[in-house]
């Protein structure tokens, strides 16, 4: 008996969605490649002759203006895709891989003393801006104060809504952003500190962001301001796949967050051998593998990042999958979640 039109139609979208996702990270490093002609005519420019002669396989500072340009025009696209993942995380609204309602959540969202990992250009500092995430609640909030108030004199209402403000600064509720009081930039890259700066600013958060330029193992030697046991949160979202010695870095990282402290987690991760097709995957993975650090300023397809932070120390909850949604043949696939130290 032949297959019915239907089902040929289902199989035939089945294949071309396979195959175009399977293209798509070479279709990613393409658009990498061809920023290729700008950074050699930008380092000319500027004299850098070292960098070119080290070329993209040989010389980092050439990787690192290379992978500046592509990212000046690919972040925005990456964070459009992604931003829809990235808010509900930070808002504490993600269990098992999945968004959640705010009844549904079990944890509160960012806020405190926050420390995010590689800020890069500062694609996501929007999103700590109490300014805009906590306006609607706290105009709420305070119409609910007011009729609290009603009929006291004006001196107790002020100090009543003193107290109430300050009761709402220190409050944690489960499943929304809570205020943040600062919040630490891990940066490194030199040259992208302009661009990460002034989206700073105009996020409102100049005297609330600090950029710190150096690596995740330097904190301790450059930044005494941050000791241990003294973070309230910890936010890395697409980044952990480029630090160095990951599975070191990770854990002194875990050291800086409080008891009790919250690791939002949105990252790129290897692929899965024991789900279907997970071989086959894995093998495709580490071949994409081979070139794609190159054309992505060092990124890393195949890091075993979940080990690596459910290994960095104790943990009271891990509430960490990859996104159910993500199909077997995603060559990059993602970890997604909170961890509660």
């Amino acid at each position: 008996m032949a297959p019915s039109p239907s089902r040929l139609t289902g199989a035939f979208t089945t294949l071309k969605q396979t195959l175009l996702a399977l293209l798509d990270p070479w279709i990613f490093m393409s658009l990498s490649a061809s920023y290729l002609p700008t950074t050699i005519l930008s380092l000319l420019r500027q004299r850098r002759f070292l960098a070119l002669l080290g070329g993209p396989l040989l010389s980092n500072e050439f990787q690192s203006a290379w992978f500046g340009h592509f990212w000046s025009w690919a972040g925005p696209q990456v964070r459009g895709n992604a931003e829809a993942n990235v808010v509900p995380l930070l808002e504490g609204r993600v269990t098992k891989g999945q968004i959640v309602s705010k009844s549904e959540a079990h944890v509160p969202g960012v806020g405190g003393v926050v420390l995010e990992i590689g800020p890069g250009s500062g694609m996501w500092v929007s999103l700590f801006s109490d300014e805009k995430y906590l306006k609607d609640e706290d105009e709420q909030q305070g119409h609910d104060g007011e009729e609290e108030h009603e009929g006291l004199s004006a001196s107790w209402a002020t100090i009543a809504s003193e107290q109430q403000q300050q009761k709402q600064a220190t409050k944690k509720v489960v499943g929304s952003r809570q205020r943040i009081t600062q919040v630490y930039g891990v940066e490194p890259n030199y040259g992208i500190h302009p661009l990460l700066q002034h989206n700073i600013t105009q996020a409102g958060l100049s005297q609330t962001y600090t950029i710190l330029p150096f690596g995740i193992e330097d904190i301790e030697r450059y930044a005494p301001q941050i000791q241990p046991e003294s973070l309230d949160c910890i936010v890395s979202i697409l980044c952990l796949c480029s630090i160095p010695e990951p599975q070191k870095n990770i854990a002194i990282l875990y050291r800086y967050l409080k008891p009790g402290g919250r690791w939002f987690v949105y990252e790129h991760v290897k692929c899965c051998s024991n789900k279907p097709g997970g071989w086959f995957m894995n093998a495709y993975q580490a071949f994409v593998n081979l070139f794609w650090p190159v054309c992505l300023g060092g990124c890393q397809l195949r890091r075993d990042t979940a080990r690596y932070l459910r290994e960095a120390g104790p943990w009271t909850d891990v509430d960490l999958a990859q996104p159910p949604k993500e199909q077997w043949h995603q060559t990059v696939p993602h970890i997604y979640g909170i961890l509660t130290k």
